[in-house]
């Protein structure tokens, strides 16, 4: 027998990893457009503008009032993994952060009388490993590598939301840019020193997605029934060696460029080294078809907007 209550249309938006860089900003836009937007967070948050209920991950634990209440969920929450070198301990940490806490929202669902009629997951484009002159749709097959791994766990336990029938639907992000945080300030840093860094022989494919973007597209799932998988990465994937000469020219800092040698890169970072060394030219193709449209298609128009208000 079904726990779901149908209702009208969506109201409330539960979002965990709502403190995140996409969370802060999807929080902010569901706001705006006059949503009522609800936190799972681990610690209380009394100065938080969105009402915070508790839940633990690691202890299994949740307080599952907003699951009875909430219209519509956006999962973001999950272990960074860029933070810290994959040990072994690392790596069940990322793939558990993820999996557990699929399976504890669903697990919650299904002991709860609820009217969640919309789930929307994160997940991300390491789904495809590391893949030279290959453009990759959603339909593309994945790899044995770690991240491809726990790519294919996380969007299994997500799968399960979407057996209960509940409107269920996944984005592979792609890199996300920002001024705030992730992946471009850390890029952009040698530059400040007139100095542009790349990875390796730079040849490798960086999918990209301004914050922006994100944002809109977790918003324009949710309002427009979408469900399945969809390439969450703007329609012009670019070289690493790309990437960062775009970044110097946005800041108008003119600079020399040189490489990383991988070597030293696998030397140093282990596993890990496959975040910065691998090659994803990732379509954005299904999306668009959908009815998408980005605001920040290409690179420069993106960096040139970071930039101008960073």
């Amino acid at each position: 027998m079904s726990n779901i209550v149908a209702i009208d249309r969506i109201k409330t938006v539960l979002i965990t990893g709502g403190t995140g860089l996409i969370g802060k900003k999807l929080s902010q836009l569901l706001t705006d457009k006059g949503y009522e937007v609800w936190h799972y967070s681990r610690k209380q948050r009394p100065n938080s503008p969105y009402r915070t209920f508790l839940w633990d991950v690691e202890e299994g634990t949740i307080d599952t009032t907003p699951l009875s209440e909430a219209d519509a969920i956006i999962h973001l929450a999950g272990e960074s993994v860029a933070e810290s070198r994959w040990t072994e301990q690392r790596k069940r940490e990322i793939i558990n952060s993820r999996t557990n806490s699929l399976r504890l929202l669903h697990d919650s669902l299904r002991d709860v009388q609820h009217q969640v009629q919309c789930f929307v997951s994160a997940s991300a484009i390491g789904y495809y490993g590391n893949h030279y002159g290959e453009v990759l749709t959603e339909e593309s097959s994945p790899t044995n590598e770690f991240l491809s791994r726990t790519t294919q766990w996380w969007e299994d336990a997500a799968q399960q939301i979407a057996n209960m029938n509940i409107r269920t639907a996944i984005l592979r992000i792609g890199i996300v840019l920002s001024a705030e945080g992730g992946a471009l300030p850390l890029t952009a840093l040698p530059l400040k020193f007139r100095v542009g860094t790349y990875f390796g022989n730079g040849g490798q494919y960086y999918s990209w997605i301004h914050l922006d973007d994100i944002a809109n597209m977790f918003v324009y799932v949710m309002e427009n029934n979408l469900t399945g998988i969809y390439n969450a990465v703007a329609p012009e994937p670019v070289t690493n060696k790309e990437f960062v000469r775009n970044i110097a020219v946005a800041q108008n800092r003119p600079s020399i460029f040189v490489p990383v040698p991988a070597f030293a890169l696998r030397a140093a970072m282990g596993e890990m080294a496959a975040i910065v060394l691998d090659s994803a030219f990732v379509s954005s193709e299904k999306i668009q078809d959908a009815g998408f449209r980005f605001k920040y298609p290409k690179l420069g128009l993106a960096l040139k907007a970071i930039y101008k208000h960073s």
